[in-house]
């Protein structure tokens, strides 16, 4: 149980790190009622389906926004201020 509720909490911090970074709380929502909806119709394949969808988008909206916050820390690093010079 332990180890499980390891994995858990691990993933739970970057589950809100992902709606964090990508606004994604509104697609999130309605990504889960839409899974909840295939279930209660039984529909097993439809539900497999768009979670397998889910997970993957969450993995690389997150991929792609540290990033993002990734090249734009390095632009600083290298180039100053990030407020344009005049």
């Amino acid at each position: 149980m332990a180890i499980i509720r390891n994995v858990n909490n691990s993933g739970e911090r970057y589950t809100r790190l992902q709606l964090y970074l990508t606004d994604g709380v509104k697609r999130a929502n309605e990504e889960h009622h839409e899974i909840l909806k295939l279930c209660r119709e039984r529909d097993t394949a439809g539900a497999c389906n768009l979670l397998r969808q889910h997970i993957q988008y969450a993995g690389q909206s997150l991929k792609e926004a540290l990033q993002e916050r990734r090249a734009a820390a390095q632009s600083v690093k290298e180039n100053g201020s990030p407020r344009a010079k005049y």
